[in-house]
């Protein structure tokens, strides 16, 4: 007998990882909701999203302000779409050292890095509890399971998904909910490859934004950086029925520039 028809919600899906999640889950029969700040990108990613499977929502609504949460899951539920998936995947990040931090940058970090994914986690669970059947992935990084000093607010506070992630897949056990956590490396999305991204940053003195992302990618194991698709299959899965022994995973997505043993 099939499973029933999932409904899915991603956060900070207008682009990058956010809207290839959105695509792959689609294309595999789920129904999903999207949300992010911007309403125009959100749209355009909803027609995307639309051409892959089900018709699916779009809902602006800023993650970082606890009220706005709790009115988009509201939205949700009249719409028939209680999230049985949840992926949180929205954040922001910076790359800049400590003494360049100050507190209200700090706060922007843990608001929409971390709690974020706390008052979302806190709405759609009790319904997946009532299920017997859900999954929760959190978008952490590699830089949350190797911080260093460039990443001095956004490091800390992607540790910290990956605590909580730990916490809730004890919390969980045994309901038929799984929850784990997904740590891409650097990845040719928005976040890195726009106007002022990520590349800026780290670029050399007369180095353009494609040889900057040439030297970070050849800088991996893997050679390249990585493709937003391939992060959003490997949290594909991790939402899938497949994944039903896949509880309190951190999982590596980053072309191997974090080498663990653990």
């Amino acid at each position: 007998m099939s499973p029933p028809p999932r409904s899915a919600l991603v956060t900070g899906s207008s682009r990058g990882i956010g809207k290839a999640t959105a695509i792959a889950l689609a294309r595999s029969g789920v129904r999903v909701a999207l949300t992010a700040r911007g309403r125009a990108d959100l749209e355009d990613a909803a027609q995307e999203v639309a051409a892959a499977g089900p018709a699916p929502l779009a809902e602006p609504c800023d993650l970082g302000d606890p009220v706005a949460i709790r009115r988009l899951f509201e939205t949700l539920d009249r719409a028939g779409a209680t999230p049985d998936i949840l992926v949180n995947n929205a954040g922001i990040a910076r790359i800049a050292p400590f003494d360049e931090v100050d507190d209200e940058e700090w706060q922007r970090n843990w608001d929409l890095n971390v709690m974020s994914a706390v008052r979302c986690c806190r709405l759609a669970l009790p319904a997946m509890r009532s299920r017997g059947w859900g999954r929760v992935v959190s978008v952490s990084s590699s830089a949350g399971k190797r911080p260093s000093a460039r990443w001095a607010a956004y490091a800390p506070t992607k540790a910290a998904l990956q605590g909580l992630t730990i916490v809730l897949a004890d919390e969980l056990q045994g309901t038929g909910v799984t929850v784990n956590a997904v740590c891409p490396g650097p990845v040719r999305s928005p976040l890195w490859t726009a106007d002022g991204g990520l590349w800026s940053a780290v670029a050399r003195s007369g180095e353009g934004k494609a040889e900057t992302l040439a030297r970070v990618g050849g800088s991996l194991p893997a050679g390249r950086m990585g493709e937003p698709e391939e992060v959003a299959a490997a949290i594909a899965f991790l939402c899938s029925e497949d994944a039903s022994w896949v509880h309190g995973a951190i999982l590596s997505i980053d072309g191997g520039s974090v080498r663990m043993v653990v």
